[in-house]
């Protein structure tokens, strides 16, 4: 089964990418899938992810929490979404 994916790009981005599609011999479509299917089948390189919600720091000590736990404490301490 598939999906539809849309994507927005400028149009000289758009005309680009049809003109290495036809290089290739290969419409629009193909050309991105086989770019997303080159790019997957590389080693996924080693995750960054940090702490994203840096604002937070130092706003809320524990040894583990859930997230539902945490919210719930950030909010008796007045931070919740509405600031």
């Amino acid at each position: 089964m598939t999906r539809v994916v849309s994507l927005r790009m400028p149009f000289r981005k758009v005309a680009a990418v049809d003109r290495r599609a036809a290089d290739a011999g290969l419409d629009r479509t193909g050309y991105i899938l086989r770019l997303v299917e080159q790019d997957l089948a590389r080693e996924a390189p080693k995750s960054r992810r940090r702490f994203a919600s840096a604002h937070l720091l130092g706003k809320f000590h524990s040894t583990g929490s859930t997230n539902a736990q945490v919210r719930a404490a950030l909010s008796r301490k007045g931070h919740g979404k509405n600031r």
